[in-house]
């Protein structure tokens, strides 16, 4: 029974962090701290669940944390495998804001350098037709079809 309960926990736990973690890849880098609190979250429940056991069956605990660590893992590489290539971005920044895209929120999104994100758009400004300006410091291209 109480392994039923853990699993059902474990489930729904697992769901939230997936739902929470995936609208934040489009955003921004996901590094190793949502997996770490993956981690101790998967690790609370089981210990939560089978804390009766704690004194009497201590190497049980360490599967316990063996889940965890399994359990974020895998959501780990669930999210790296969410991130978009720089061609998708591209097109979802450029469809968001009319035809206009910034360096800046280009390298946010992409996670490219500057001399990076700026050769890309440099070949993409002598593919599509387009002009790039800069203002307030802030480098734009400007696609005219998009």
């Amino acid at each position: 029974m109480d392994w039923l309960f853990y699993l059902f926990l474990t489930a729904i736990f697992y769901v939230y962090r997936l739902v929470s973690l995936k609208s934040r890849t489009e955003q921004e880098r996901i590094g190793s701290t949502p997996v770490f609190f993956s981690t101790l979250g998967f690790f609370a429940i089981f210990e939560f669940v089978f804390a009766d056991s704690l004194f009497r069956l201590p190497l049980f605990h360490v599967l316990g944390l063996i889940f965890s660590f399994a359990y974020a893992f895998t959501i780990y590489i669930y999210l790296r495998n969410l991130k978009k290539e720089v061609e998708v971005i591209f097109e979802k920044l450029v469809k968001q804001s009319q035809g206009k895209v910034s360096v800046l929120t280009f390298m946010q999104r992409t996670n490219m350098t500057k001399d990076e994100a700026m050769d890309y758009l440099d070949g993409k400004l002598r593919q599509l037709p387009g002009i790039t300006y800069e203002t307030l410091g802030n480098i734009y291209y400007e696609f005219d079809h998009w």
